[in-house]
């Protein structure tokens, strides 16, 4: 499953999840950011079925967040383990990265919402 629409709903997550990595960003511990890339529909991801305008969205703005701090966009296609693509690899060859992933919704405001993650809406000012 996966956003079918880009709606009020969507339009908040993409928003609160773009002003975690901002404050991220805003850290100065990254000079790239890297996200899964599919070169037919620019953002990867095999396990949600995603509206594509959803994922033009969310392209743009993880290109407009990066801009902002003058970050690399690392756009990673996966082409099998231990090489460029698998993220696993990539965390332990470059350690400035950012590595941004899909993840279920909940599971996502349940850590943004941890009064304990100073990255999330709790760090908000």
């Amino acid at each position: 499953m996966g956003y079918s629409a880009l709606d009020e709903r969507v339009v908040k997550a993409v928003a609160d999840s773009i002003a975690q990595i901002d404050r991220l960003l805003a850290s100065g511990r990254f000079t790239s950011l890297a996200y899964s890339y599919n070169p037919d529909t620019k953002l990867g991801g095999r396990i949600f079925n995603t509206a594509q305008v959803v994922r033009d969205h969310i392209v743009t703005e993880l290109d407009a967040v990066a801009k902002k701090y003058n970050i690399a966009v690392i756009q990673s296609k996966f082409s099998g383990p231990g090489r460029d693509g698998d993220f696993n690899y990539m965390i332990e060859q470059q350690p400035g990265t950012l590595f941004i992933f899909n993840d279920n919704e909940d599971e996502y405001y349940a850590h943004y919402n941890d009064p304990g993650n100073p990255f999330g809406s709790q760090g908000q000012s």
